[in-house]
């Protein structure tokens, strides 16, 4: 029986030793994840008050926009200037009620490596189209680079969401 006992034990401690806890937590900090998730924040908050030079700068110099500059289906695809984009959004929205355009965070996931970050945002969105309005939810990645201590927008890639969708006019 003692060795019986003996030879459980080994393997049991075998068994033991092999077995470890996979950590997903994402790399960087929580200080790190704090200053992305209120980057992302400012993002939504600075369309909504229409702060056009608040919004860019959130951006890297070099930044990119993809996606539709119209909220309609089929509408296209673009990848331009962070500038540009926001220059086509000002002009859209120029003039325009608070009513007729609305930036608002839904949900966030975001993840983390070293001096990099990625963040997949689902929004609503309020836009002005042919004298209405139509909302829906858009998904947008946006992709963050860290450098010299200082988070900022590297590129953002949109769509609008199928789940969710442009609801048409209102």
């Amino acid at each position: 029986m003692p060795r019986f006992c003996r030879t459980a034990l080994g393997l049991g401690l075998l068994l033991a030793a092999g077995c470890r806890i996979e950590d997903h937590t994402p790399t960087g900090s929580r200080h790190d994840e704090e200053a992305v998730q209120a980057l992302v924040s400012r993002y939504a908050r600075t369309l909504s008050d229409r702060d056009w030079t608040g919004a860019r700068a959130l951006f890297w110099p070099d930044a990119i926009y993809t996606g539709p500059m119209l909220p309609l289906p089929g509408s296209g695809h673009q990848a331009v200037p962070i500038d540009l984009a926001l220059g086509m959004i000002a002009r859209r929205v120029e003039g325009v009620d608070t009513g007729r355009f609305d930036v608002r965070v839904l949900r966030t996931d975001y993840r983390q490596y070293r001096d990099l970050a990625a963040v997949w945002l689902t929004t609503r969105r309020v836009l002005p189209v042919a004298g209405s309005v139509a909302d829906g939810e858009w998904i947008e990645h946006l992709v963050l680079r860290r450098i010299g201590g200082e988070w900022r927008i590297l590129t953002v890639a949109a769509t609008t969401s199928r789940r969710g969708g442009v609801r048409g006019s209102r």
